[in-house]
């Protein structure tokens, strides 16, 4: 939807461009982190039993859906899935060799 005047885009656009370049990118960040949440929070309330690994791969999809086509976008996420789960493995075997057993018997 795009109900907004041209001469008020502009206007925005004249805002924008005015802020210095470290400002303009602290925006644009603080938008797409939000947007994050907004995608991550939807999520969640659709699917409440989604693992934290689904949940990171679900939200990767919707975010670059009109980034890749969608095998290519399929075949990210896979991957993507294997990387998490590989490195939760990981950190779990490391924990379990530092992990410190007491005999109390």
């Amino acid at each position: 939807m795009n109900d907004t005047p041209k001469y008020i885009q502009q206007k925005q656009f004249e805002i924008i461009f005015s802020k210095p370049l470290k400002e303009r990118l602290k925006g644009l960040f603080e938008m797409t982190e939000l947007s994050r949440n907004i995608l991550r929070n939807r999520i969640k309330t659709q699917e409440p039993n989604l693992s934290k690994i689904d949940l990171q791969v679900k939200l990767f999809k919707m975010f670059y859906r009109f980034d890749f086509d969608k095998e290519t976008l399929n075949l990210i996420a896979e991957d993507m899935k294997r990387t998490l789960i590989f490195n939760v493995n990981e950190k779990l075997k490391k924990k379990s060799k530092n992990t410190k057993y007491f005999n109390v018997f």
